[in-house]
Parts: structure tokens; C-alpha cells; sequence
């Protein structure tokens, strides 16, 4: 909390913090430099400094907590923005502050136009502005209905900062904490008095030890109320919703809207009076605008949605059918278990695109780069069920992470081949699912190929599979035919045998790589393979998520980055 950063932080907690919206206080943000700001401007006024003296002494500490903290942009970002703004209002120039905050931002953007697409400078920029533009308003309102200041303020400010940063909130989390009304009131307080005692201690334990450590040993009381303050918040029912990404036309109304909040009572009445003048041409176009979308969605055939989810040396798909329903192909996840991929990768890309439930996953084979995100994401969101592939369901427990009773594994059941899934039209078949090796254990040589089909639209997705278990898919004589083809084993050179893609025809392949691996997949020889055949290639380590949509006779194809 002093100076950013979640090492050493327990799983359990952090999503606590995330569920009650109070995770921005485990980075350096620009509450930090608005905390450390308020305390230092408090303190000069109570010693009754001259206005230069405690200009300079704010200043300083903020350049001092910047060093501190590491000096790394998300700091100097939060400590230009939220230190000038704040310095504005303490010395009672509200509208300075909101013009120094509009040149801040464009001298920013100017310096770096991709912090535009940057999630801490998307955040910060705007939570600052809701404290400055909306804080006031909301604590006015609050205030004038007999709500005690300190009470008005901490809502005025939690409320601000929440709506101001709903679009984006909703953009990449797809979530809004509304427990975190209650934690901005009951916890934060708690937690700004830690952050002010740590830096306190910090600073007196290299005169005085002793009471250094004294103090240390309070905040560490203080912490633990905290923590469980904000588990309890975090467990609350309904603390939680759940909102899909908006769409720019949206975003735009949205903050429209907001700004009315912002309109002096003449102006809000002429902005009523025209509306009312407008009222019937309005009607009528959106009359028009609705029947034409009712006829456009009448005419035009339902759609499959097939995205390869860019989880870096994994693989990870998801299938949405044409009314909505979602399933998981591989989930992708990390050797070594540093990143958790499912809770931080797939589940978040789900809830992005309107994903509340996972009918179900099919896995591959139980290599942690392919299974390891299915333990978050049941953890974390209803899952029908999950096929494997026969290694046993106490490989696909080590692989998550998960205990070998949990509940969970009663969702799991081995594919066999030949079975078939078919929901709003969309089937799935497993095509191949050779045994496990003997003696047990996990492999390549293990992997099941599923089939995606929807009219005349197939997709084929065979894990790590070996050239020697293509050999033995083709030797059933099975069709494998399919319009895109997920390229075995990363590129790697045990797969994608010249006679399987002859035999797989694919217009598309895709490879599921991680930008520059240890691993140099996808292999040249592979690459050449597949252009001698024709195929146009994809790589989600230079395009990003890969979505295809088919409505059974056409495909189109988009890209997260641009192709040249």
C-alpha cells in the first residue's frame, strides 16, 4: 500500500480488495498523492505556515514519495495529475484545477499519444476529474438533504470517482463493485490512516527504532481489521454487478449524461425546452432506428463467434453460439504458475464480451499452458461442465491448482470418442481421443481434437497433437476437413504434418504463441509448410485475440492489432 505493488499479497485478498472496489490502493495512484498532499496541507495550516512555504512543502513531499515509490510513469502520471489538481483546491482555485488538469493531459498525450490506450493513465485522468467536476456537485446535493459533511464527502467522492470511470471499468473488468460504497466509507479511511502512519514510522525509525517499531506494530492491528472488514464487504450479496463493454456510440451518451450534473438550473431548463421541441422528430427517428435494427436482425442469419483468446504460450478459445451461449476450448495458463491466466486473462475477456456462464469447457490434455485457466474460471464463474482427455481428472486438479476432493471435479468427465455436443446449432464432436500412456502420466501424444461445426463452417482444434497420432486420426479414415485449423503444438515441429493438412484443407490456420518464447514457435519449416498449402496464417503473438464469425456459409475474420 505505501509504495505499490502486490508481491507477497495473498490471492484470497487481493480479490477481496477487487470485489469492493479498493484495489486501486495497493498501486501508487493518485489517492496516494492527494492522502499525502491533504496531511501535508493540514499540517502547514495548523502550524500556520505562509502560503509559499507550504506550496513548497506539499511539493516536496509528493517529489519525495515519487522517489519512494520508484519513480516509475503510473507514479509520476498519478503524482503530475492528482498533485497539481489537489494543490489547486487546497489553495481554493477549483477552476485552476480543472484547467491545469485539461493541460496536464494533453502535455501527456503530446509526450506519449499511447497513454491514451493506457488503463492507468485512463483511470487516473478520469477519477481525478470526477473528484474535481462531480465530487463537488454530489457533496452540495448531499449536504442541502442533511447528510453530516464528513458523510456527504466520502459518498461524494466514491460516487465520482465510480461513475466517471464506469466506461472503462466496464471495458476491460466487466464488473462494478457496489459494496464499494460501503468500503470507501468503512475500510479506506482505515487504510489512509495506515498509509499515514507507515510513512510516518518509516521516516522516525531511523531517529528513534523503538518507536518506529511501535507504530509499525499498530498499522499491522490496523491492517488486520482491514482485511477482514473488507472480506466481509466482499462476500455481501449483490455485491458485485456485472456489465458488458459499451460501445463508443454509449460512451458518449453516457458521459452527455453525466455532464448534465454539471449545468446551472438555466441552463438545464433551456436544455429541457429544447428538448421538448425535439421531442416528436426525436421520437420518430428512434422509431425508425428500432424498426430498422428489428428488420436488419430479421434478414440476417445468426452468427457463430469463434474467438483464440491471446493468452501468450497457450492455448485458450471461446465459442459463443449464435444466441449467446458461450464454451471454452483450452484455457491456457503458465508452466511455472506465475500468472494466474484464468483469473486475470480468460475471465475478464469473458465478462467483456457479456459472458456470465460457461456451458462448457473441453481441454485437451492436462498441460498446465492449456488447462491451468479452467481453475480460475470455475472458481469464478457457473460452469456446465468439463471434458478432458484420459489422463485422469487428479492430472487436470495438479495442473489447476485445485484440491483432489474438491467439488469441483465433479464436473469433470473424459471425452470419448464420437461423442457429440450440439447447442443452438453448434456442434461439437471428439473426433480423436487416443489413451493415456502407459504407466500414467501426462503428454502431447494424449491430446483430443474437438470439431467446431455450424453449417458449412468447421473448426478444428487438436492441442498439442504429435505427427504420429495425426498418422493414426487419418488412419480412421475419419473427415477432418475444416475452414480453419488450430495449428498443433504451437508450430512446433512435431506437428502439422504435410499429409494431415492436405487432408484438413483449411483456408485459415492459427498459432497460439507467445510473443518471442523461449520455445521459437511457431517453427519456420512449420510456417513455410502451411504457405506452400495455401494457408493464410494467424498469430496471436503478432494479431492479438483472432475473432471468426460464420453465419454457416461466409467466414469474416477480425484481429485485436491490425495486419499489414
Amino acid at each position: 500500500m505505501l509504495f505499490g505493488g502486490y508481491q507477497g499479497l495473498s490471492e484470497d485478498l487481493v480479490a477481496d480488495f477487487q470485489a469492493t472496489g479498493i484495489v486501486h490502493i495497493l498501486s501508487v495512484s493518485g489517492s496516494h498523492i492527494s492522502l499525502i498532499a491533504a496531511v501535508m496541507a493540514w499540517l502547514a495550516a495548523a502550524l500556520r505556515l505562509p502560503r509559499a512555504v507550504s506550496v513548497a512543502l506539499v511539493l516536496s513531499c509528493i517529489a519525495l514519495y515519487s522517489i519512494l515509490a520508484g519513480c516509475v510513469p503510473p507514479v509520476i502520471r498519478s503524482a503530475i495529475m492528482g498533485g497539481l489538481a489537489f494543490l489547486a483546491l487546497a489553495l481554493g482555485r477549483e477552476r485552476e484545477s480543472r484547467c491545469i488538469l485539461l493541460l496536464t493531459g494533453i502535455f501527456m498525450l503530446l509526450w506519449n499519444p499511447l497513454l491514451l490506450f493506457h488503463i492507468s493513465f485512463e483511470l487516473s485522468y478520469l477519477a481525478t476529474a470526477g473528484l474535481l467536476f462531480l465530487a463537488p456537485v454530489f457533496r452540495a446535493w448531499l449536504r442541502a438533504r442533511g447528510m453530516p459533511d464528513v458523510l456527504a464527502m466520502g459518498l461524494a467522492i466514491t460516487l465520482s470517482a465510480q461513475l466517471a470511470t464506469l466506461p472503462v471499468l466496464a471495458w476491460y473488468f466487466g464488473q462494478v463493485s457496489l459494496s464499494a460504497l460501503l468500503a470507501n466509507l468503512l475500510v479506506v479511511p482505515i487504510l489512509e490512516l495506515i498509509i499515514i502512519l507507515g510513512l510516518f514510522a518509516g521516516l522516525v525509525a531511523f531517529l528513534l527504532p523503538l518507536l518506529g517499531h511501535v507504530v509499525f506494530a499498530s498499522t499491522s492491528l490496523l491492517l488486520g481489521l482491514a482485511a477482514e472488514l473488507t472480506h466481509v464487504l466482499a462476500r455481501l450479496s449483490g455485491g458485485i454487478l456485472y456489465i458488458s463493454a459499451m460501445r463508443w456510440p454509449v460512451v458518449v451518451l453516457y458521459y452527455f449524461a453525466l455532464g448534465t450534473l454539471l449545468l446551472t438550473e438555466a441552463q438545464r431548463e433551456w436544455l429541457r425546452t429544447r428538448l421538448a421541441s425535439w421531442r416528436r422528430p426525436a421520437f420518430a427517428l428512434f422509431l425508425a432506428l428500432a424498426v430498422a435494427v428489428a428488420v436488419y436482425r430479421a434478414v440476417t442469419p445468426e452468427r457463430l463467434a469463434v474467438h483464440f483468446i491471446d493468452v501468450g504460450q497457450g492455448d485458450a478459445a471461446l465459442v459463443v453460439t449464435p444466441r449467446g451461449r458461450a464454451l471454452l476450448i483450452d484455457t491456457g495458463g503458465t508452466r511455472d504458475g506465475s500468472f494466474d491466466i484464468g483469473a486475470r486473462v480468460d475471465v475478464p475477456y469473458l465478462l467483456h464480451h457479456g459472458i456470465r456462464e460457461v456451458e462448457a469447457v473441453f481441454l485437451t490434455h492436462a498441460h498446465e499452458d492449456h488447462a491451468q485457466g479452467c481453475g480460475a474460471i470455475l472458481k469464478k464463474m457457473p460452469v456446465g461442465h468439463v471434458y478432458t482427455a484420459g489422463e485422469g481428472t487428479a492430472a487436470y486438479a495438479r495442473s489447476m491448482g485445485i484440491g483432489d476432493a474438491d467439488p469441483l471435479l465433479q464436473k469433470f468427465s473424459r471425452a470419448q470418442e464420437g461423442d457429440a455436443l450440439t447447442i443452438d446449432g453448434v456442434k461439437v464432436e471428439v473426433l480423436f481421443a487416443p489413451p493415456a500412456p502407459e504407466g500414467g502420466g501426462t503428454g502431447n501424444e494424449v491430446s483430443n481434437v474437438y470439431r467446431v461445426s455450424y453449417g458449412r463452417a468447421q473448426f478444428l482444434f487438436t492441442g498439442d497433437l504429435v505427427k504420429e497420432q495425426e498418422a493414426k486420426l487419418l488412419e480412421t479414415g475419419k473427415d477432418v476437413r475444416a475452414a480453419v485449423l488450430k495449428a498443433g503444438h504451437h508450430g512446433s515441429a512435431t506437428s502439422s504434418s504435410l499429409a494431415f493438412l492436405q487432408a484438413v484443407k483449411p483456408s485459415y490456420g492459427v498459432f497460439c504463441v507467445g510473443f518471442e518464447n523461449s520455445f521459437g514457435h511457431p517453427k519456420e519449416e512449420v510456417l513455410r509448410r502451411y504457405e506452400q498449402q495455401g494457408i493464410e496464417i494467424l498469430r496471436t503473438d503478432q494479431a492479438g485475440a483472432i475473432v471468426f464469425e460464420t453465419d454457416g456459409e461466409k467466414m469474416w475474420v477480425r484481429t485485436h492489432v491490425e495486419q499489414s
